[in-house]
């Protein structure tokens, strides 16, 4: 056999080297712990290299899905608070999240329903209650934004001592929008407000500008192609980087440690 430290050829039974000297029994548990350590200090070392290589790779596929995700999110506009977005890109809407394409719109109104609050004042104490009036339904079929029928007006009448004004009030403004001979309501404002009121003026013209953006929409023709979020040049970029990244994991898991015991160790 060879001697464990200096490699010449000693004798099978001998315990000592007849060269350097050396126990080998001792010199070899000596070896043993310095492999168990050399293999401790290389793995921890191939495992750090091969984690930083893969947090790599997910940290750019993660930054590709939000890039894909914000260039889907910014294709779709809307005109205000309503259930109703458009995409010019691709000729889609979502009304209440439900997917059509512009050519499905064939029509659109405005509609509301009113009513009216009545104040009454008697000597110098003021009773309020709430009546209602018939339900208005208003707009233009793919018209003039704006063309609303109807409505409850004001009045005051007198008896005596007692005053009593009918404040008129909105319960409900909605689109309803033809699909192909199927309707749908878009609703805009569903609660009871004034109609001298900003939120009630703020949500009629809202109402009236998704008439009026319906009315282009529908003229506007349907893109035959377009590109697919993933194919966006900015999405395509991170994809060569991932793929170098894949590439230098790769190359990490296979560049194994090595576990060969230094000369110094053996002087």
């Amino acid at each position: 056999m060879k001697c464990v430290k200096c490699k010449k050829e000693i004798g099978n039974d001998e315990l000592f080297c007849g060269y350097c000297g050396t126990n080998q029994a001792k010199f070899s548990k000596y070896l043993e712990n310095v492999s168990k350590k050399i293999h401790k200090e290389q793995d921890k070392d191939y495992n750090n290299r091969v984690s930083m290589a893969e947090n790599k790779l997910k940290e750019l596929e993660t930054a590709r899905e939000k890039e894909i995700e914000t260039i889907t999110k910014n294709r779709w506009q809307n005109c205000g608070s309503a259930p109703f977005e458009y995409n010019m890109t691709e000729g889609k809407i979502k009304i209440n999240d439900n997917l059509h394409i512009f050519s499905d719109v064939k029509g659109a109104e405005v509609v509301k329903e009113d009513s009216f609050k009545t104040i009454t004042t008697s000597t110098g104490k003021t009773k309020k209650h709430v009546s209602l009036g018939k339900a208005v339904v208003g707009g233009a079929l793919l018209g003039p934004a704006g063309a609303i029928a109807g409505g409850v007006m004001g009045k005051n009448t007198s008896s005596g001592k007692s005053v009593s004004n009918e404040v008129p009030m909105c319960n409900f403004i909605g689109v309803n929008v033809d699909i192909n001979g199927f309707f749908i309501q878009i609703p805009v404002l569903n609660q009871n407000v004034e109609q001298s009121s900003p939120i009630y003026n703020e949500r009629l013209e809202e109402a009236q500008n998704i008439v009026s953006k319906l009315q282009q929409l529908s003229t506007t023709k349907v893109p035959s192609s377009f590109l697919k979020p993933e194919e966006e040049q900015s999405v395509l970029d991170y994809d060569a980087k991932i793929d170098e990244a894949k590439n230098e994991l790769q190359k990490t898991i296979d560049d194994k440690p090595n576990y060969e015991i230094p000369e110094s160790y053996f002087k």
